[in-house]
């Protein structure tokens, strides 16, 4: 079990909690401290050989990824993140609905473990509308969240974990998932799988989580182009009006500021792509000589 972590101590320590109380199988823990400013180890040796803690310099959640992975010994690896608390049947329903096989990548549920914050709430609500829009349960969803997946660890470094240019924790899971069905890799949906997710959020950080969305959006597009890859297609209009009425759907007009508020995700996330946009011409442009 893979666990990236960074400047998140009480979160972390509320992970273990959780992961520790896992039944039914046998499992380890790595966590991979991305360069926190103070050294969470020793939040780790409460747990002794259960969990193992890995420190790497600051690098971003999908390196720490891949370094989880790389001190992995087991053939079976799961990601789940320091905000989380996966529940006690978590790791058993997706080794059995893995069973072992190769090619296949299965992703859990995921619940919002803080339904008094209407930021979180509605953050989350948006990968709920994600899931069944695309179908997870009928296995046509096209990445499953990072926080919550499994699959075998040679499959992982085989299609070379998570790209590592995706420096912020947005998009990488959903180019991972785009990479591994190019490769003909199999998404199944293991709705017993379940973590509580608490990431209380103000507005401005909602609004800010939405805009760097975006921006890692603007890079999946560039990263897809320069392998020469299908783009992400852009959704139809019923997409997007089937996602601001999503919560009203569900409670009627007490949806409605959950309503507002993806509304506002999705301006930020334009925000956000436009951003990056922006600085990859920069980038781009070449330096006059001296």
């Amino acid at each position: 079990m893979i666990v990236p972590s960074f400047d998140r101590p009480e979160r972390l320590r509320e992970c273990l909690k959780a992961v520790s109380a896992q039944e039914g199988v046998r499992f380890e823990v790595i966590v991979v401290d991305d360069g926190s400013p103070t050294a969470i180890a020793p939040i780790c040796e409460v747990y002794g050989g259960l969990v193992r803690c890995v420190r790497q310099d600051n690098a971003g959640p999908g390196i720490a990824r891949n370094r989880g992975v790389q001190e992995a010994r087991a053939p079976f690896v799961a990601f789940t993140d320091d905000d989380c608390r996966p529940r006690p049947g978590w790791l058993s329903a997706l080794v059995r609905t893995h069973a072992g096989r190769s090619g296949v990548m299965v992703g859990g549920h995921v619940e919002n473990g803080l339904p008094e914050d209407r930021f979180a709430s509605a953050s989350q609500r948006l990968c709920d509308y994600l899931y069944d829009y695309f179908g997870a349960s009928a296995g046509s969803m096209p990445f499953f969240t990072s926080n919550n997946i499994g699959l075998l660890r040679e499959d992982f470094l085989a299609i070379g974990g998570f790209d590592a240019s995706f420096g912020l924790a947005a998009a990488e899971d959903r180019e991972f998932g785009i990479r591994w069905r190019d490769d003909g890799g199999g998404l199944e949906f293991a709705g017993n799988a379940v973590v509580d997710h608490f990431h209380a959020m103000s507005f401005r950080q909602y609004l800010r989580q939405h805009a760097n969305y975006g921006r890692g959006a603007r890079h999946l597009h560039d990263v897809m182009a320069r392998r020469a890859s299908l783009l992400p297609k852009v959704e139809p209009p019923r997409f997007y009006i089937g996602l601001v009425t999503y919560p009203m759907k569900q409670a009627g007009m007490r949806g409605l500021g959950q309503s507002v508020l993806l509304a506002l995700s999705q301006a930020a996330m334009v925000g956000g792509y436009a951003q990056e946009a922006r600085a990859a011409r920069r980038r781009a442009r070449p330096t006059s000589g001296a």
